[in-house]
């Protein structure tokens, strides 16, 4: 979708907190639902994540406020900007920058093998590793780092999304570990013990290795399951073209005791660049693909698209 007013409004006309005009649902959850909206006030599209109060499955208004006070701590052209907190009725509204692009997730549904290139992983990966590295400055953990968090715009750029498993840091330091995804989560977080920077240094690392592989080593339908994965280790290599230094470092990330991985997501980055590949063609690659998902809207989206040769 490109700026500028919708032509069309949807079939029901929904309208939340009397001026976001829904345009779309983008994603259902456990912790609410995403819409891009259209702000009738302003004239520019939003992203509103609209959060049950006080269901069984649902937050607390402490809890959605204290999201919202998290997230808008940050401010960083690598995580999405908040604009607005509202209530209403049983409903919390966090009114969002709307990225006009696609998440990982969907565009790695969207290439051949659910792969990306060295170059486009090298760029994901600077980018959100600067974007944790902010985070974290500002005694902030993510705590959710997984494909569908991860949005890429029309432009390339990379932008963290979702801190609805944030954790902010007291004066005694971060708290225990609450939520996650399962397949994402390290084990510290899986048994709800203290957590700091490395679990999102191992989150990371497991979205890096699914991007290179077109699998995650730790999907299970259970918790239990991916802890049981995590203990044994991936399996194989992440690709061939990816050298010794850069497979070492990345078992490094992925090591299941905080204390055996290396202490930021700017270091992990680091130690990987030099075996990934340009993150500047990584860029414009993406760049590539995000304008070529919007040609393909109303087709076949999971069709092989044109990779370059890989060395």
């Amino acid at each position: 979708m490109r700026d500028g007013a919708p032509q069309q409004q949807t079939p029901h006309d929904e309208v939340l907190l009397g001026r976001y005009r829904v345009l779309e649902r983008r994603g259902t959850g456990g912790f609410g639902t995403v819409c891009t909206c259209w702000d009738t006030r302003l004239q520019r599209r939003v992203a509103i994540k609209r959060m049950p109060l006080a269901a069984e499955t649902g937050a607390t208004a402490e809890e959605a406020l204290a999201e919202a006070r998290t997230v808008s701590l940050l401010a960083h052209p690598n995580i999405v900007t908040l604009y607005d907190y509202e209530t209403q009725g049983a409903y919390a509204y966090l009114v969002m920058e709307y990225v006009d692009g696609l998440n990982l997730a969907e565009l790695l549904a969207r290439v051949e093998g659910g792969r990306l290139t060295p170059d486009e992983c090298a760029h994901v990966l600077d980018s959100v590793a600067r974007a944790l590295d902010y985070a974290h400055e500002n005694r902030v953990l993510h705590l959710d780092i997984k494909p569908t968090n991860i949005m890429i715009d029309r432009r390339g750029t990379v932008k963290l999304a979702d801190f609805g498993m944030a954790t902010l840091a007291s004066a005694a330091g971060y708290g225990d570990a609450r939520g996650g995804t399962v397949g994402y989560m390290p084990p510290e977080q899986i048994e709800g013990m203290l957590v700091d920077e490395r679990a999102d240094v191992f989150s990371l690392a497991v979205v890096v290795w699914q991007a290179l592989t077109g699998s995650n080593p730790f999907l299970a339908r259970t918790a239990a399951e991916s802890l049981s994965k995590i203990n044994r280790g991936p399996s194989g290599r992440t690709r061939p073209e990816l050298d010794a230094e850069g497979q070492q470092a990345l078992l490094e990330a992925l090591c299941p005791s905080p204390s055996g991985r290396m202490a930021s997501a700017l270091q992990l980055a680091e130690e990987l660049d030099a075996s990934l590949g340009d993150a500047q063609e990584g860029a414009a690659s993406l760049r590539e693909l995000v304008e070529q998902a919007e040609e393909d809207d109303g087709q076949d989206s999971r069709r092989p698209r044109r990779t370059p040769a890989l060395t």
